[in-house]
């Protein structure tokens, strides 16, 4: 497939006829489009998409020009179209899709149904309708639609078409396995395996087993039944099994990711484990805190009168030591006890006082040296008090000082921990959940558990139903044969799993081979644009992923954007290379079909087209260097390239494309208006 010219009329910020004939020369195969932001670049591939697939990614779904719209009077008509001319097997391809707009008498615009109109040249230089379908209701142009996907697959659109700032997402497409089969040819020879494929209920060989006749045979129609409601399980259990997969792979992927956050996010762990205990150090030095405060309190109310007056009570004890009466007196003695040993008239050592006179006045004596007839013994009592309050007031210094201290030490300790508790909460603000990663990490690893024990159940019941389905057919065949037309219905659908088998081989050959040769071409592309230790792998579905040499050990890295559209570059480069040498090599002799060969060893061979790049901003999020090393790679991998960039880009590509390039374009807005540019030839 060439594209020729695309031609846009009244489109978007197109007002007028506008047209852009692309370079098919061999040698100079790369067109410029130049232009600044909003003057209508991607407008270019959004009208390539619209015209052959009725789509586009504007916000607005309206195509017509904006100045055009305005100007309509009221019961006027008019119209937009993109057409595109192009070249597939050798043959001239016009495709264009027309939508009118009327403004009614309320002044609102109606559009009509776009109207697609495709036509080719033939041989003798007329021209040739595609017919359009008739009486299928929803599906009137569908005759043409399946001429634009013979040509250009839509879902392959998107790697040919493309906007290169969202070219991050360009592999993680679902249909990539598709898009590859499909560039391949591959999808050809899936096409007939499905037709063919045994355990499919709605295939050629299933059906062929049901016109098998045997008359009233109940085990054998017992037999059929059983069969076809194997078969019918088994398709339900391979499509189960497709989806387990896909979702194993899933949270396999989800498994990497979590844990890959958890190893970047170790220090808020730390972090966490430090911040609590700074919380528990808090709650212990507050609790000291309080009991060095009630312990200060207490010793200062109970010791400090007698250690404020201690040099007092030591003058006090200075002066009772050197008064002469403080020794008389009986200690503990009371006036009332001498009172009664004079009423009772004895004394304690036995001697009659009402007879004795002088041992009675000894006794009056010792009552008149009690308080407060003598200050010797009120002395002597002051003195007990006295000396008690000092031993009391000894060290009260030391433990005042003692009991400041140790709550001074823990109020410092405590601002310590809090401005501590204050700086660790806000890097911890800054950072991921880490333990809400690792809640979800331990739910995928549940989930991940489930699925593969499913997987294991449900591959259980294939293998049961396949055996099953075997040995049921078995039986049947042996039955079948009873009549001549069962034989040769019988023998239709040796010859059709036969063929199926053939299919398979030849398919699951290829397919790895194509694989090979991809991974090869994708490697070599990118050693080309990109220079360091890294190379590419692709996995069964056709993604891609970098991976690096640590020693013997390959290990997955993370991308930079831009490396990332490398990578991208890399994978798109390699298919467009593979289609080009697919087409352009034939091994084997060619069958009466073109499109089908048989190669070497009766393999089944296909050939493809070659295919075009038309790129919008295709290095955005691309250096300098790489740039200059993908400008070096896309000519010699396309057969036709098509970049439409600004000039800033185009400066850092141009010394490696200007020998290349056979038609440039320049797109200016019109006044500076973002709703009309227009286009100028350059080249």
């Amino acid at each position: 497939m060439i594209i020729k010219s695309i031609t846009i009329n009244n489109f978007r910020q197109y007002k007028g006829n506008h047209v852009i004939e692309f370079s098919t020369d061999s040698e100079k195969n790369v067109t410029v489009i130049l232009g600044v932001n909003t003057s209508g670049k991607t407008t270019i591939i959004q009208a390539f998409n619209w015209c052959l697939y009725n789509n586009t990614s504007f916000k607005s779904q309206e195509v017509l020009n904006l100045e055009v719209c305005k100007s309509m009077s009221v019961c006027s008509t008019q119209e937009c179209f993109v057409e595109v001319i192009l070249l597939h097997e050798q043959k001239e391809y016009f495709i264009r899709r027309t939508q009118s707009f009327y403004k009614n008498e309320s002044k609102k615009i109606k559009a009509s149904k776009p109207e697609l109109n495709v036509q080719f040249k033939e041989t003798t230089g007329g021209m040739q309708s595609i017919p359009k379908a008739r009486g299928v209701e929803g599906e009137y142009d569908l005759h043409m639609k399946e001429t634009i996907n013979k040509i250009l697959p839509e879902s392959l659109s998107d790697y040919f078409f493309f906007d290169g700032e969202r070219i991050a997402d360009i592999n993680n497409k679902g249909d990539v396995v598709d898009a590859v089969r499909g560039l391949m040819g591959l999808d050809v020879i899936s096409t007939a395996m499905d037709r063919l494929d045994p355990s499919k209920v709605a295939s050629v060989t299933s059906k062929l087993s049901k016109e098998l006749d045997v008359g009233n045979d109940t085990k054998f129609n017992k037999l059929k039944v059983e069969v076809e409601n194997a078969k019918e399980k088994l398709e339900g259990y391979k499509n189960r099994k497709v989806i387990i997969k896909e979702e194993i792979e899933f949270f396999e992927r989800r498994k990497i990711e979590l844990n890959e956050l958890l190893l970047k996010n170790r220090e808020v762990k730390a972090n966490q484990t430090i911040k609590t205990n700074l919380e528990r150090d808090i709650n212990v030095v507050t609790g000291n805190i309080i009991k060095n405060e009630n312990r200060l309190i207490n010793d200062f109310s109970t010791k400090s009168m007698g250690y404020f007056a201690l040099p007092l009570i030591k003058k006090a004890l200075k002066t009772i030591d050197e008064a002469k009466q403080d020794g008389e007196g009986i200690p503990g003695m009371r006036a009332s006890s001498i009172d009664h040993i004079l009423n009772r008239g004895n004394c304690i050592c036995g001697c009659d006082l009402t007879k004795n006179e002088g041992a009675k006045e000894k006794v009056l004596h010792e009552k008149s040296l009690l308080p407060p007839q003598h200050m010797g013994t009120i002395l002597r009592e002051y003195k007990k008090t006295y000396q008690r309050i000092e031993r009391e007031a000894e060290g009260f210094d030391s433990v005042i000082k003692d009991d400041y201290v140790e709550l001074r030490e823990n109020k410092l300790l405590l601002e310590e921990k809090k401005e501590g508790l204050i700086d660790i909460s806000k890097r911890i603000k800054n950072m991921i959940d880490v333990a809400k990663i690792e809640d979800d990490y331990q739910k995928n690893e549940i989930e991940l558990r489930k699925k593969r024990d499913i997987l294991l159940v449900v591959t259980g019941y294939i293998s049961s139903l396949e055996t099953e389905i075997v040995n049921n057919e078995k039986q049947i065949a042996g039955i079948a044969v009873v009549s001549e037309k069962n034989r040769k219905i019988t023998k239709s659908i040796a010859y059709s799993k036969a063929v199926y088998q053939w299919f398979k081989q030849s398919y699951d050959k290829q397919e790895a081979e194509v694989k090979n040769r991809l991974l090869k071409s994708v490697n070599n592309i990118f050693e080309q644009m990109y220079h360091g230790t890294r190379k590419i792998t692709i996995n069964e579905k056709y993604q891609i992923n970098l991976i690096t040499m640590v020693g013997d050990e390959e290990m997955e890295t993370e991308e930079s954007k831009g490396l990332e559209s490398v990578k991208n570059f890399s994978f798109i480069a390699g298919l467009v290379d593979m289609a080009r040498i697919k087409a352009r090599t034939t091994t084997g002799k060619e069958n009466e079909d073109p499109n089908v060969i048989i190669g070497v060893d009766g393999e089944l061979a296909i050939t493809t087209e070659p295919y075009p790049l038309v790129m919008d901003a295709p290095f955005s999020n691309v250096d300098e260097i790489h740039i200059n090393n993908i400008a070096k790679i896309l000519p010699a991998v396309s057969e036709q390239v098509v970049l439409i960039l600004m000039n800033k880009d185009w400066e850092f590509a141009k010394a490696s494309l200007d020998d290349k390039v056979g038609c440039a374009y320049m797109i200016e807005k019109n006044n500076n208006s973002d709703v009309n540019s227009s286009i100028r030839r350059l080249l």
